[in-house]
């Protein structure tokens, strides 16, 4: 498709008026399926699709281990809320930190990044898309993998170029689905409907393209501040497909933190059933018939059928039992049972353990752990996690500036200001046990070689170092004047007429004379 820069070419084709590319587009996202390891994590595996032999058990045992792979990858880096914080000082820093949290706590931030994380893991990839509602709010929605298209120009720099959204409508009337399409770029957004065999502008719609608004402060070669406009639309991808990052349509696609383990955790369900199949089948352990040559047996079921199976005269001798020995004829046989599973055992502990070694989940027991374990121990036992961690906070920590960057550029337009983006840190906090005796001890140690907000941060309980920092000095003053007024009462109410006085411009009373 692409014999230009995809950008000239979307430019092209919007001037035009011709969409079919972005048709071709959504026929070859169709092809993904993205039911499949959501059904995974809910617990609807293929071990429940698993026939049925007649005669024979047939469980059907499911270990969610999807469940607790993303649960664990998920909370382990956003459970604990994202830290917003600004790396400069000033009033201006001060109210844009305040107009910023009132969107974020508007928008239930907390709960939308958990969701976002969590799907993005699933799925390989999610969309946070950014507006203005009817009252002039800042808005964030989030949407789904399959629901959306990230356009991207790979020629020379990775440029989001448009998002493509698409979702079918029923038409009551028609007995139909219709196909609606948005088509969002750094300017307007398009809304398109399928007609026949192509896509065309939406005519009920009374502005089409119409503008989005929707601008951020860029620093141009020189330095200075400039309104771009930009795409209100944050991909967030979980794992890019490295045999899929450069392709010519302009697609990147993600992979979930599951892609690579289904084979793995079907395995795992195939042996558990497996198992307790062969257990329900003999009742018992093992069953071994001494003294008796069962080919040469004749035995008849309570129907008067011949039973000529060899496990199937077992399996009816095992129920005829009812004290140690079985009577044939006139001879007492003996039965023991010997059902020996401990390769079956060793089989399924090592496929667990690979699987959770693969995703980066800990497979904690009393054993590794202890009573009491260091800090050096617990990282190593989460070492894998860490890996996964770090791979992950990098992604999605790329997705979320871009969207402080937006939300700044729509602040921006709000308030009239030129606020920059770039004055916010973001920081994870990771949920990872630790000794906190060990952990205060070093702080502590640290007296005199970093500063107290540094020291504040390094403490995982404290989630705004800056803020405890303030609340500590304000607790010290407060403490001071109250031991000030308890040994010289007269010199706190002199200390308090002066500040008025300064405050006031004018003397106290008496003084006037």
């Amino acid at each position: 498709m692409q014999t230009m820069l995809l950008e000239e070419f979307y430019q092209r084709n919007k001037e035009l008026n011709s969409w079919r590319w972005v048709l071709d587009l959504i026929k070859k996202h169709q092809t993904r399926d993205y039911t499949v390891m959501r059904r995974y994590v809910d617990g609807d595996q293929d071990i429940l699709r698993k026939p049925e032999e007649k005669g024979k058990p047939n469980n059907k045992i499911v270990l969610n281990f999807a469940r607790k792979i993303i649960d664990f990858g998920t909370s382990y880096i956003v459970s604990n809320p994202i830290r917003y914080t600004a790396n400069e000082d000033g009033e201006e820093i001060d109210e844009y930190i305040k107009k910023l949290q009132a969107v974020l706590v508007d928008n239930d931030e907390e709960s939308l990044t958990y969701d976002i994380v969590e799907d993005g893991s699933i799925d390989g990839e999610v969309f946070e898309y950014y507006y203005f509602d009817e009252d002039g709010q800042i808005c964030m929605a989030e949407f789904t993998a399959d629901e959306c298209i990230a356009v991207y120009d790979t020629t020379v720099k990775v440029k989001l170029i448009a998002v493509i959204r698409y979702y079918y409508l029923a038409d009551v009337d028609r007995n139909q689905k219709k196909l609606i399409v948005e088509v969002y770029d750094e300017n307007e957004i398009t809304y398109l409907r399928q007609e026949g065999e192509g896509l065309v502008l939406d005519t009920s719609r009374e502005q089409n393209p119409v503008a989005h608004n929707v601008t951020v402060l860029m620093k141009d070669q020189d330095g200075k501040l400039q309104q771009k406009p930009v795409v209100p639309w944050t991909h967030f991808v979980n794992r890019r497909r490295k045999h899929q990052q450069y392709r010519d349509d302009g697609m990147i696609e993600g992979m979930g933190d599951l892609g690579d383990l289904k084979h793995l955790m079907d395995a795992i369900n195939k042996a558990v059933s497996g198992k307790v199949d062969v257990q329900e089948y003999f009742k018992n352990p093992k069953v071994i018939f001494e003294d008796l040559d069962l080919d040469e047996l004749l035995l008849y079921d309570q129907e008067g059928n011949l039973i000529t199976d060899v496990e199937k005269k077992k399996q009816y001798l095992a129920k005829q039992w009812s004290t140690s020995q079985i009577l044939v004829g006139k001879k007492a046989v003996p039965v023991t049972w010997d059902l020996q599973d401990q390769h079956e055992e060793n089989t399924i502990n090592r496929l667990i353990e690979s699987l959770l070694d693969q995703s980066g989940t800990p497979h904690l027991r009393p054993d590794q752990v202890g009573t009491a374990p260091s800090g050096i121990a617990l990282k190593i036992i989460f070492y894998h996690a860490d890996i996964k961690a770090g791979i992950k906070m990098r992604n999605y920590g790329r997705g979320l500036r871009n969207r402080i960057r937006i939300l700044t550029g729509m602040l921006n337009a709000k308030y009239r200001k030129q606020w920059d983006y770039q004055a916010i840190d973001i920081k994870f906090s990771k949920n990872m046990p630790v000794n906190l005796v060990e952990m205060v001890d070093i702080v502590t140690k640290l007296v005199g070689q970093l500063s107290h907000e540094e020291r504040l941060a390094l403490l995982p309980f404290v989630d705004d170092p800056k803020a405890s920092r303030d609340k500590l000095l304000a607790e010290q003053d407060e403490e001071a004047q109250r031991r000030m007024a308890l040994l010289d009462p007269y010199a706190l109410e002199t200390a308090e007429e002066d500040m008025q006085v300064e405050e006031g411009g004018s003397d106290p009373p008496g003084d006037a004379a």
